[in-house]
């Protein structure tokens, strides 16, 4: 699988497809590049496909800075997209990797072709403050007392619909059992800081908005605040899944991404 060289850091990505238009999919905190797995197979055919392990997941390196914040993500990213020679993409991001995308955007507009947001929101920092530290101290508190393990029973669940599919419980797990605790930590504390409201009405690409049926953790209100706050979002519920709607429903996400790229971006093929 290949890696490049970002700021002396090794970043490793999965890469699958070809063709003119090149989607890069930004994984959610609790998981990997794996969860793109589907969309590297399934959407291969007519897009090229790329998956990163953002700093401190998968197989990619730990961050080693005191505390990185959310626009530090992106200009790795930036990084792994000049080195891939990427000058635009369309950008996909699911969970943290959506605030991750929209985070990007406010730094780099000028890199995308299209957004799409996936059960995501606006980030920790858009939390009225009480609510914003209980879920940071939660979070804090789970990574210091429980193991991977441990945490991963207890996460998966959340993360999928109500009946799931057998042995998709299992995938997440090993993905939550994977975690390096000190790049969750780093990540946990910039998810918490970031806040892209004022990004909203600035995206100017074509841009959808989707979420899983039965997500609890990024529910219908918070996918609703993207939509109605982005200009012209288009917007797709994805029936059957829970948070994770990629990985739960390949097929219905993937068709809902191909008809929108279609439609949108007709120019380029």
């Amino acid at each position: 699988m290949p890696s490049a060289e970002v700021n002396g850091r090794k970043i490793f990505y999965r890469e699958s497809g070809a063709g003119p238009v090149t989607l890069v999919c930004l994984h959610g905190i609790s998981s990997n590049s794996r969860s793109w797995q589907r969309q590297l197979e399934m959407l291969s055919g007519r897009y090229r496909v790329i998956a990163w392990d953002a700093p401190g997941y998968g197989q990619s390196d730990d961050p080693t800075e005191a505390l990185p914040v959310m626009g530090w993500y992106a200009g790795q990213l930036a990084g792994l997209l000049d080195i891939l020679k990427l000058s635009k993409a369309v950008i996909v991001g699911l969970s943290m990797g959506g605030v991750l995308a929209q985070e990007f955007y406010r730094c780099y507009p000028d890199r995308f072709l299209a957004l799409i947001l996936a059960d995501t929101n606006t980030g920790g920092g858009a939390r009225p403050p009480a609510e914003r530290q209980a879920r940071l101290e939660g979070r804090l508190k789970a990574l210091a007392e429980l193991s991977l393990p441990e945490m991963a029973r207890q996460r998966a669940p959340a993360l999928l619909s109500p009946d799931p599919a057998p042995g998709l419980v299992a995938e997440v797990e090993t993905m939550i059992r994977e975690l390096h605790p000190v790049g969750y930590r780093h990540m946990i504390l910039a998810l918490a800081a970031a806040d892209t409201r004022e990004v909203l009405p600035t995206v100017a690409v074509p841009t959808l908005v989707m979420g899983g049926e039965h997500d609890r953790i990024t529910p219908r209100p918070e996918a609703e605040v993207l939509r109605t706050g982005i200009p012209g979002a288009a917007f797709e519920i994805i029936p059957g899944a829970g948070h994770l709607s990629n990985l739960e429903q390949p097929a219905a996400f993937n068709r809902a991404v191909t008809a929108f790229l279609a439609k949108n971006l007709e120019e380029i093929g």
